[in-house]
């Protein structure tokens, strides 16, 4: 193919190009301003490169002018819509079409220079080289994808153009002299062959490549799940905080209701005190006033129970945490520390709550025996005044025991609170992780579909090397026939 040829082919391409890039436009914006500007500047590239293909000028200067406008416009594309990760890889297209030209320095000086713009568009903007939802590192990746591309085509290029410079000259040599022909038709298929192993060590190592990103990619999905599992784990645990934070407050208000019912109680032995030292009232009131209060010990006795329930749901949740947390490993381990005193604080608290129950057992019978010898006379009353004041000193011990485990609740409380907030972090920084592995996925797998159009290029170039091969061992025959 000539190089008027490859002029009018490329140009065609790039007014293609320009074209899809404006229906894209007009599909994502619709007939804005910001359609109108993008499409205004993408006529003036490619007005640009139409003057350089109609106006004479050396072949490199005009595959410079009808290329290069159209790449700068991909990135004020890019620019304009706000991030269009589409527009970066079409530059990989453009520099696939400066190959065509099959000159080294036209690949050095387009690529070169446009390099050195995506690199300070990226710093200007991520979103111009990697689209509207990348990243400074995922930008950074294509460039080095670009650059790794361009050096890979430069250097076939280049042996391409040493093969064609030996093919001219051993053309010249075999116009001057034929008897020589036969060995520079050998040393040229020596250098072909040369050519075609370079080529399949370019081949192999993308395919390497190729393989590398589907296993990278594989390996995201992976960390994806993996993450995602733990957010599941974390939300598990978070439920079951959450319940403990109730029963805690369960727990809180029936400490309340024992506090208040001693209290009552205590009122209640007072008063059957005074009436038995006064003796102001009949041996028949007295029982009442005893029977009274066993209803109420019967009361505190079913409050205790409710808070030994309590206390065995707070352990088994403090046992539920600290499994939580081993599965979520190093982040799990203060939370681990925390569950393990929550259980210790519902264990003690259960302590208290039986001594509390064997001390109203204790009292039952205190004021069993006190209605008993109500009811045998006023001959005991005197004793009876000492047992009241007894039993006045055991409520008085239930106050301090039932506050300080009052106390504990309260204590047990503060905790499950603080371990709400580390969980809700921990959830927010999972989130954040799967986030940044889905976007690292996605730029793996654009990785790799870059690099399978590269090695098909190369393939494409090795089916050209080897009809080269053909030729020259057909040259080689007819010079053998001559001869």
């Amino acid at each position: 193919m000539s190089v008027k040829k490859i002029h009018k082919t490329n140009f065609i391409i790039i007014w293609g190009a320009i074209l899809a890039l404006i229906a894209l436009a007009v599909i994502n914006f619709g007939m804005s301003k910001t359609t109108i500007i993008e499409t205004i500047t993408m006529l003036t590239c490619g007005a640009v490169s139409t003057v350089a293909f109609f106006i004479h000028m050396p072949d490199m200067r005009k595959a410079m002018f009808l290329v290069m406008p159209a790449a700068v416009g991909t990135l004020v594309f890019s620019w304009l819509s706000g991030g269009n990760g589409v527009a970066f890889f079409a530059d990989f297209v453009l520099l696939a079409m400066i190959s065509t030209y099959f000159m080294k320095k036209l690949v050095l000086y387009f690529s070169g220079p446009f390099i050195l713009i995506s690199i300070i568009s990226l710093f200007i903007d991520a979103k111009i080289v990697d689209g509207s939802t990348g990243s400074f590192g995922g930008g950074m990746t294509k460039i080095a994808l670009y650059i790794i591309t361009s050096i890979l085509i430069y250097n076939c290029v280049k042996r391409g153009s040493q093969v064609v410079d030996e093919t001219e000259k051993t053309l010249a040599i075999v116009q001057k002299n034929e008897k020589l022909a036969d060995n520079i038709a050998q040393q040229l298929n020596a250098s072909i062959m040369g050519s075609q192993n370079v080529l399949k060590v370019l081949v192999d190592a993308g395919k390497n490549v190729e393989n590398s990103t589907g296993k990278m990619g594989r390996l995201m999905e992976t960390t994806t799940q993996a993450a995602s599992d733990v957010v599941v784990s974390v939300d598990n645990a978070s439920k079951d905080i959450d319940d403990n934070h109730n029963l805690a407050k369960e727990m809180d208000a029936g400490f309340s209701d024992v506090l208040n019912a001693v209290e009552n109680g205590t009122e209640t032995v007072v008063t059957a005190k005074e009436f038995i030292s006064g003796m102001e009232e009949t041996v028949s009131g007295a029982k009442t006033s005893t029977e009274s209060l066993l209803d109420e010990m019967s009361r505190i006795t079913s409050i205790l129970d409710q808070i030994n329930s309590i206390a065995s749901k707070t352990n088994l949740l403090s046992l539920n945490a600290s499994i939580e947390a081993a599965r979520a490993g190093e982040h799990g381990r203060g939370f681990a520390v925390v569950a393990e005193e929550i259980r210790q604080l519902s264990e003690q608290s259960a302590t208290a709550s039986n001594n509390i129950g064997s001390i109203l057992e204790q009292l039952k019978d205190r004021i069993n025996d006190v209605a008993k010898e109500i009811t045998a006379g006023a001959e005991a009353a005197g004793s009876s005044v000492q047992k009241v004041e007894d039993i006045l000193t055991v409520f008085e011990k239930i106050t301090a025991t039932t506050g300080t485990a009052k106390e504990k609740v309260d204590r047990e409380y503060t905790i499950i609170e603080h371990i709400r907030k580390q969980f809700g972090q921990i959830r927010s920084n999972m989130d954040a992780m799967v986030t940044v592995t889905r976007d690292n996925a996605t730029t793996i797998d654009e990785i790799t579909g870059t690099v399978s159009d590269q090695n098909n290029a190369i393939a494409n170039i090795t089916t050209e090397m080897n009809r080269i091969v053909e030729l020259s061992s057909e040259l080689k025959t007819q010079f053998a026939k001559e001869n």
